[in-house]
């Protein structure tokens, strides 16, 4: 409302006056119409102007700059008689905005050609594109230039430097700057080291960092706390999270839409939905991000029937729902299985004019798919006119955890042919099913592909070529690539258990899993079936029997219909006929056909 009064005040004065309008009062009164976006009054203004100065040229060139009018902003610039520092930062800040990369570092080099001097404010525009960009070898370039002109000691730039390093994933060099100021660490140096902790994946940095700034006497913003409660988060510290809450309460903070939604995001994914859905009421508006971010929260954490309440809310609400809005509820419906519910919201979908978002319609193919309506996945697929690697992810992946592996290889082909990079979700995928299919040379040339992308490092793509070697009988192979893992999980050891025990190594079986153990790695479900199977196959009776009751007394797994059939096998090949029939009858979950053909093994 503000804006609109200076405005009439502004018109006004212009409009009784103009004539006696001093440059300076002229100069003023087009900079305001240029703040409040009102550019095409300003440029008539800026015409009719009887003098202009140099601050005229540089306001009216920032100004187009900003609105992102670039062509014009440029014919501007050319156009004035006299051009300095202020007027080429400018037009840089004007491309930088907009993410032109090469225009604004051309830009660059030719103000120094030109003989300007870039200012910090120069350095700064180019290094926000830097960050936002990930631009970590121009970030690199505008460092070496700083430190020749000696703009490292400005804290201004030195603040935008360690934004670029920790975007770009180089913490050490965020750290290295930060703690080499001198002095003049102010709210924005600290939320962007406290940011780049929590994008490293360094939630424990992150706290104490926000707690050293707070011991400092440095209040924090809205950009500083959805920084610390991403690290809350993402360790599960619950009760720094609702000391951050009384932070942000007491600075004033609650109202911030962005704080909100990752206060939101903190508390669901700590496992409290009530908290969270405290906050979410207290808002005096209804903001479609706090929402969405409740919807994930309890698709997160094993509740799609609230966030399917939770949806149905905001629609009764009539608020203006997104392209976030819908994947989590699809999901939601997916995870329930609810076919009439999965459609009704289709509907929508397709009423507000959604379908043609690529995020939703990656999240229609999915739900489909996971329904097990794989035509009508196929369909949209097929409608669907850019495809991204999500896309294709879903569908893969969707295909090979229903089974159509052959389908799942052949989407698999036709993504390579249309130029899509596979990700560490795809060619774990294809690794698993060309383990099912036993096709060992295709699956070689999805361990060379991953290795010309650089995925052969990712965890999950390095799980999946052990186990697809060791399902193929090549152990060695397996061995290998578990031996150069960085880091395992118990995916990593239980694969290679399973691998022994399939390719009739069972003893080794039973040594690895000692092993895991002593690693610290906690077995699973599936790591007890390769176990089982192991003793099965070698006569290891007692150590079976010693698996199979130390499975709930001391890991608290419940056995399932796999592990009962591996015993019942292992008891039947031993001659343990009556002690077979015995945990045969009493089983605490209903057999399946796996229990079954053990049971006709006994028979036999």
């Amino acid at each position: 409302m503000w804006k609109i009064v200076a405005l009439r005040e502004c018109r006004n004065l212009w409009t009784h006056t103009s004539r006696n309008f001093s440059l300076i009062d002229t100069n003023n009164y087009l900079g305001e119409l240029l703040k409040l976006g009102r550019i095409d009054v300003a440029k008539k203004v800026f015409d009719e102007m009887p003098e202009r100065d140099e601050f005229t040229w540089n306001t009216i060139v920032a100004g187009y700059g900003s609105a992102g009018r670039l062509v014009e902003a440029r014919q501007l610039f050319d156009k004035a008689p006299k051009k300095s520092v202020i007027t080429w930062s400018s037009l840089v800040s004007g491309y930088c905005k907009l993410g032109f990369e090469i225009e604004s570092f051309e830009l660059f080099y030719e103000m120094q050609h030109e003989g300007f001097k870039p200012s910090h404010f120069t350095l700064g525009s180019l290094l926000r594109l830097c960050s936002i960009k990930g631009l970590l070898s121009r970030g690199e370039q505008i460092h070496g230039y700083a430190v020749k002109t000696r703009f490292d000691i400005d804290n201004f730039v030195v603040t935008s430097l360690i934004d670029v390093y920790a975007k770009c994933l180089r913490i050490v060099e965020a750290e290295y700057l930060f703690e080499s100021m001198p002095d003049g660490k102010n709210h924005v140096t600290w939320t962007a080291l406290i940011n780049g902790y929590s994008l490293n994946g360094d939630a424990v940095g992150a706290i104490q960092c926000f707690r050293s700034m707070r011991a400092e006497g440095i209040g924090a913003n809205q950009y500083t706390f959805p920084g610390v409660l991403v690290a809350c988060a993402a360790i599960c510290d619950i009760g720094f999270g609702k000391q951050v809450h009384c932070c942000i309460v007491r600075g004033g903070f609650s109202a911030n839409v962005f704080v909100r939604s990752a206060l939101v995001d903190m508390y669901t994914k700590c496992g409290d939905l009530t908290s969270a859905w405290r906050v979410v009421e207290s808002m005096e508006v209804d903001d479609v991000i706090s929402w969405n971010a409740m919807i994930v929260g309890c698709v997160r954490q094993g509740s799609p029937e609230r966030a399917l309440s939770f949806f149905r809310t905001m629609h009764a609400k009539d608020m203006e729902l997104d392209e976030y809005t819908y994947p989590s509820v699809l999901n939601a419906t997916a995870l329930m299985k609810d076919v009439s519910n999965g459609k009704n919201v289709h509907s929508l979908v397709i009423k507000s004019g959604f379908e043609g978002y690529t995020l939703v319609s990656n999240a229609l193919i999915d739900m489909y798919a996971k329904l097990n309506d794989l035509d009508s996945a196929f369909k949209l697929f097929d409608l669907l006119e850019e495809k991204d690697v999500i896309s294709w992810t879903s569908l893969i992946t969707d295909c090979a955890h229903n089974e159509f592996h052959e389908s799942a290889l052949k989407l698999f082909s036709e993504m390579k042919r249309s130029g899509i990079d596979s990700d560490q979700f795809v060619t774990s995928t294809v690794l698993s099913s060309c383990a099912e299919l036993a096709l060992l040379d295709l699956g070689q040339q999805a361990h060379a592909s991953s290795i010309k992308s650089a995925l052969d490092g990712s965890l999950s793509v390095d799980n999946s070529l052990s186990s697809f070697y060791a399902h193929c009988g090549c152990l060695q192979e397996a061995i290998k690539v578990f031996d150069f893992m960085r880091t395992r999980n118990v995916i990593s050891w239980t694969a290679l258990i399973v691998g022994y025990a399939q390719n009739g190594e069972g003893a080794k079986s039973l040594q690895l899993y000692d092993e895991m153990v002593a690693s610290g790695v906690k077995p699973d479900f599936i790591t007890f079936i390769g176990l089982l199977f192991a003793c099965s196959h070698t006569g290891l009776t007692e150590r079976g029997r010693y698996y199979f009751e130390s499975m709930e007394k001391d890991h608290g797994i419940t056995p399932g219909p796999d592990h009962y059939a591996c015993m019942i096998d292992l008891l039947g090949r031993s001659g343990k006929i009556q002690e077979a029939e015995e945990l045969l009858n009493k089983m605490t979950v209903v057999p399946d056909s796996t229990v079954w053909k053990s049971g006709d093994f006994l028979e036999s």
